[in-house]
């Protein structure tokens, strides 16, 4: 599973609703170039920090603050890409002051827009800066630092739940988003239609759907739009972390998008009723191992709601934060609850369950792991039982367990779960 920062991007979401506006997103040129810019509110020191983005590129460049003599003018300076020279000293340590690229000299209209002049540092070439306000939102400063806050790293939010961002909680990081992909091929699923299409920043894909019987596909569309923001997120994070003010620390991931090691997804369920997709590979932008993953997903067709899979089974039980068993009906966001098989579940998969040859069955203990690692998806035809979750030394474990067609799933299913399959109707 990717295991990112979701935690903190729930708190930014609900800090909206207490907190005034810390941040403020513009959008608008340098030159000719398209830009978002994202910049924060005075420090204690009087300064801003900031980050922004050329469209066409997506990484994130982190800007400080710089005094100004005069009065109602903005000064920032923008960092340059780092390399061991610019960044470390001749001990391997990191440097303490970030390389500078260029100088922003601003001016703010009464907060709907910036302008001024943009000025490379070595060159002194000039180009003009012409911005609007776009949006804001609150962030809770973690760090002294006012650009440390702004490390796009808080928005890494691929989880295996359902999370829903949007364009009041994170303004900038839609405006990225918000631009033309290369369309994909028309793929056939039985009848129904989608393409895959290619965000060329990233080189990610993600599905569109294209027909789905006489049913709409906005609402669906809708959903798998969020999903792609919350896939490629962590790779722009990945991208921003080429600077120092970001984290850069000198690994060969720093500055590319993580998803070097692979990132893919794939269209496993698609009918007017539901569909289901998998994603999964591998996310490394540093540290000690990368993050393999593997999660499947459902969304209900006609509303584009997303779904917790093992809501439409029964045996599973659900808990809250607090540890207390709950009925996922009574509860508003089942995502946010946890998942686990009940005894009869766990001895009906253990007992049907196909095995691996005896080297991996000894090494993984499968009976052990269905009790706390369980997960199940839906193919086209299928009911299926996996893992999810393991940890990355025994990620190799997370394979299918049992496979279940769907004609002969009603015994598993819940009575709404049951109502998303065509063939349990006859």
């Amino acid at each position: 599973m990717r295991v990112f920062y979701s935690t903190v991007i729930a708190y930014l979401i609900g800090a909206l609703a207490t907190q005034a506006a810390d941040v403020v997103t513009y959008s608008g040129s340098i030159g000719s170039l398209p830009i978002i810019l994202e910049l924060t509110s005075p420090g204690p020191d009087g300064l801003r920090a900031g980050r922004y983005a050329y469209l066409a590129k997506g990484g994130d460049i982190p800007l400080h603050g710089v005094k100004s003599a005069n009065a109602g003018s903005l000064r920032l300076e923008e960092e340059k890409p780092c390399t061991e020279t610019l960044c470390k000293t001749a001990s391997g340590e990191l440097t303490d002051v970030a390389p500078i690229a260029a100088e922003w000299n601003l001016s703010v209209d009464g907060g709907r827009g910036i302008s001024g002049t943009w000025q490379d540092k070595e060159t002194g070439k000039t180009l003009p800066v012409k911005l609007l306000k776009k949006g804001e939102r609150s962030i809770s400063p973690t760090e002294p630092d006012l650009l440390s806050n702004l490390d796009p790293s808080y928005a890494q939010a691929g989880t295996a739940d359902p999370m829903v961002l949007s364009r009041k909680s994170l303004p900038y990081d839609f405006l990225k988003m918000d631009r033309a992909l290369e369309k994909g091929t028309v793929e056939d699923f039985d009848g129904n239609s989608y393409r895959m299409d290619v965000d060329s920043r990233t080189g990610l894909s993600y599905p569109v759907v294209v027909t789905i019987g006489k049913v709409d596909p906005a609402p669906l569309n809708r959903y798998l739009s969020q999903q792609r923001l919350q896939f490629a997120l962590p790779a722009f994070s990945c991208m921003a972390k080429a600077y120092l003010g970001f984290g850069w620390s000198g690994q060969d991931a720093n500055g590319s998008t993580g998803y070097d090691g692979g990132g893919s997804v794939a269209v496993e369920h698609l009918t007017t009723r539901l569909m289901g997709i998998a994603e999964s590979g591998s996310y490394w932008c540093g540290g000690a191992y990368p993050n393999n993953f593997e999660d499947h997903r459902l969304a209900d067709a006609r509303t584009g709601k997303a779904l917790v899979p093992e809501t439409l089974l029964r045996g599973w039980v659900a808990t809250n934060g607090d540890g207390n068993v709950v009925n996922p009906s009574t509860v508003a966001d089942p995502s946010l609850l946890s998942f686990g098989p009940n005894e009869d579940l766990i001895q009906f998969v253990i007992k049907n369950r196909e095995k691996s040859d005896d080297e991996t069955e000894k090494e993984c203990g499968f009976d052990d792991l269905i009790r706390s690692n369980l997960a199940v998806y839906f193919t086209k035809d299928d009911l299926v039982f996996t893992m999810k979750g393991l940890p990355h030394f025994n990620f190799a474990c997370t394979e299918d367990l049992l496979r279940v067609p769907l004609k002969d799933a009603r015994p598993l299913l819940t009575d709404v779960g049951a109502r998303y399959f065509e063939v349990l109707d006859r």
